[in-house]
């Protein structure tokens, strides 16, 4: 006889990977934010310092290892979480702080609404990342709605469909008028 093996949970896989990285991006997050706000308080003159003074190197650390755990394990990181930390440097993107944000439009003229492209500008290592603003998704072709010129229903396109008696090919009408 076999023995009789409990149910599976239904709940994460890797639970405590996940736990794992939630901890060390907060935790760069907070050395960031830190970090940048004791080099405003101590010395507001010291602009040429500026650039090498708001990297703190345990928060980059801990970015770093943020991105090597998740590799490892074979993780997805949310699309918020990869948004919000630079590529080039490890750094934590905190607009006004750590990243410049610019809303950037190169259509011509600026005409187009649909066109709007937010930047962010990393202050560490000046990289960017680029990201649409206010542009839909286009739905999948399978949902989209196709509509037809001789009325004004819609439907989808696997009701388009014509019977094989109603289309002729060139040899058929060639033959019904000779």
């Amino acid at each position: 006889m076999s023995k009789v093996k409990p149910p599976k949970s239904k709940g994460i896989p890797s639970k405590h990977l996940h736990a794992r990285t939630t901890f060390l991006y907060q935790a760069a997050t907070y050395l960031t934010l830190q970090t940048a706000s004791n080099q405003a308080v101590d010395d507001p003159l010291a602009d040429d310092q500026a650039s090498s003074q708001t990297r703190s190197p345990v928060a980059i650390r801990l970015c770093s290892d943020l991105q090597q755990v998740s590799r490892k394990a074979q993780l997805r990181l949310s699309v918020h979480l990869k948004r919000t930390m630079c590529k080039r440097c490890n750094t934590v993107l905190v607009p006004g702080r750590t990243a410049t944000q610019i809303v950037e439009n190169l259509s011509k003229g600026g005409k187009k609404p649909w066109a709007d492209v937010l930047v962010l500008k990393c202050t560490t290592c000046g990289g960017k990342k680029k990201f649409p603003v206010g542009a839909t998704k286009q739905p999948k072709k399978k949902d989209r709605i196709v509509v037809t010129e001789d009325d004004t229903s819609t439907t989808s396109p696997g009701d388009l469909q014509e019977p094989d008696s109603a289309v002729q090919t060139s040899t058929e009408i060639d033959s019904n008028t000779g």
